[in-house]
């Protein structure tokens, strides 16, 4: 019986966990292209707002192996939208990630604020979250009723914080710090187990080298951190006239990535990505394969506070 409820609980604990680092951790290939999900302060520091959507499928096909649905999938939509008052950006997002019984739905709102000096701009901002999670305990329990099993299906809001700073230097690279699950948001779901989200930390960079005539690549680095563990993604992406890009990722102990791009409209309003991801470790306890869309509409005309641009046949003004 103890045995049992060590190793119920112990398997818990490590889905649990998985939410705190899978689910509020998750990963995007494009994400210098939204950066505002991992960092608040990046909020504002563009011109012009936009919305953007991401899908991610990761290890495709898998299953567990008894039930089927066990593929982690991740949706986020965003909206990020300059302000031209006291603060400097202003954004929204909503994530939903599921990993077999587990689902979580992250509501994000991020405000910043920029200063400007001769060497570049510096910007901090802040991110105000709910976390709602939910199981749905379809497990093989070997012993019933014990305080660490769910009873059924159970789902928990939880208040968090995130924060982060941001700077954009006058020679076209920058560099981002930013701190996740301030509060430490805990779910038990009706049981007796505690399963804290630890705090972790993010660093992102990167920067802009001129190749040749209308030919850009774009290097970044994100790392991410609890403390105990880490991970890191490294990528360049080649842009082409601003329109069209192609580039290579790798994740530590992961995957290597192929990302491919184009923009479309007047202005390369809209900006649709796709990368295919191959798993070159652990290959036996996965799908070998993970694929990813990106999508960005911007807008430019949606500006909060100051004057907006009035267009006519002589003047802009």
């Amino acid at each position: 019986m103890k045995r049992s409820v060590k190793i119920l609980s112990s398997a818990l604990m490590i889905f649990v966990s998985y939410i705190g680092y899978g689910q509020n951790d998750f990963f995007f290939n494009h994400y210098m292209f939204n950066p505002s999900y991992y960092n608040p302060a990046w909020v504002g520091t563009e011109d012009q707002a936009f919305a953007a959507a991401h899908h991610r499928s990761q290890w495709a096909g898998y299953d567990a192996t008894f039930d089927p649905g066990g593929a982690p999938t991740t949706q986020l939509i965003s909206l990020v939208v300059p302000v031209k008052s006291t603060f400097s950006g202003f954004g929204i997002s909503v994530s939903n990630d599921k990993t077999g019984p587990l689902n979580s739905i992250q509501a994000r709102i991020s405000i910043s604020v920029k200063k400007e000096f001769s060497f570049g701009e510096i910007s901090f901002g802040l991110m105000p979250a709910i976390n709602a999670a939910s199981i749905n305990t379809n497990y093989r329990f070997v012993d019933q009723g014990d305080n660490f099993i769910p009873s059924g299906s159970e789902s928990q809001l939880k208040p968090n914080l995130h924060a982060g700073i941001y700077y954009q230097s006058r020679k076209d690279y920058f560099v981002g710090a930013s701190i996740e699950n301030i509060l430490q948001p805990t779910f038990d779901f009706g049981t007796q187990a505690s399963n804290q989200i630890p705090v972790n930390y993010i660093l992102m960079g990167g920067t802009t080298l001129g190749l040749m005539r209308d030919l850009v690549l774009n290097p970044t680095i994100m790392v991410r951190s609890d403390l105990n563990t880490y991970t890191y993604d490294i990528s360049a992406v080649a842009v082409y006239q601003e329109r069209m890009w192609g580039g290579l990722a790798f994740r530590r102990a992961e995957s290597l990535s192929l990302l491919l791009g184009y923009s479309f409209l007047e202005g390369n309003k809209l900006r649709i990505g796709y990368s295919f991801d191959y798993v070159i470790k652990d290959k036996d306890a996965k799908e070998p394969t993970s694929h990813e869309v990106f999508i960005r509409y911007d807008l430019p005309n949606l500006v909060f506070g100051g004057r907006k641009a009035v267009k006519t046949p002589r003047f802009t003004f």
